[in-house]
């Protein structure tokens, strides 16, 4: 059964849909080391051009955040967790939501650093009820999804709790905090053309 996605790498928002081979797609994103989204709407978010539409073979590691869709899995398997709420640097956006963690466990997340909050969970971390922010060209978008997986490898900086409800817009952030982009990550992964 085909669910639809938005995939985000560190340069392209792609719109498209895969074959779910999993009961949820974040177990079967943080699973396999590829996906293809055939007909997939690939939009540049550097140049802002008019997106294309392309068949895409993208690295899961590639992608730095995707909004989740589909079933939320078994819930047999579920555990019982408490909500942080967190802001999240991934390259060029700022991912809020809520960060579900084990309940009663607070130690890790008196750090901010990403590696120290996101240890041992999977590559790809669900934030609920969730915004992502990040620049088309000059212009600012925020977009506002159930749930946004991001990306662990790739999150540069975290605001939990107070530090992260603050009233400074999104957007804002996206000036103020440091951006990281790896070599690697620019290659374009999609294989779109372009003019």
């Amino acid at each position: 059964m085909p669910v639809d996605l938005i995939a985000f790498t560190a340069d392209r928002r792609i719109t498209g849909a895969i074959p779910l081979a999993d009961d949820r797609l974040s177990d079967m994103l943080n699973s396999v080391p590829r996906i293809v989204m055939r007909n997939a709407t690939v939009q540049d978010l550097v140049a802002g051009a008019v997106p294309r539409t392309a068949d895409v073979t993208l690295a899961v590691g590639a992608i730095v955040a995707v909004v989740a869709t589909g079933r939320r899995g078994n819930e047999m398997r579920r555990h019982r967790t408490d909500l942080r709420l967190a802001r999240v640097g991934v390259v060029r956006f700022v991912v809020t939501g809520s960060l579900h963690v084990p309940a009663g466990s607070i130690d890790p997340l008196a750090s901010n650093d990403p590696a120290v909050v996101l240890a041992g969970r999977d590559v790809l971390v669900p934030l609920t009820d969730a915004t992502i922010a990040y620049d088309v060209g000059r212009e600012p978008v925020t977009e506002t999804h159930e749930t946004i997986l991001i990306n662990r490898a790739h999150a540069t900086w975290i605001d939990l709790d107070d530090a992260a409800a603050t009233d400074t817009d999104a957007t804002e952030l996206l000036d103020e905090k440091e951006k990281s982009y790896h070599a690697a990550m620019i290659k374009d992964f999609t294989g779109a053309v372009s003019d």
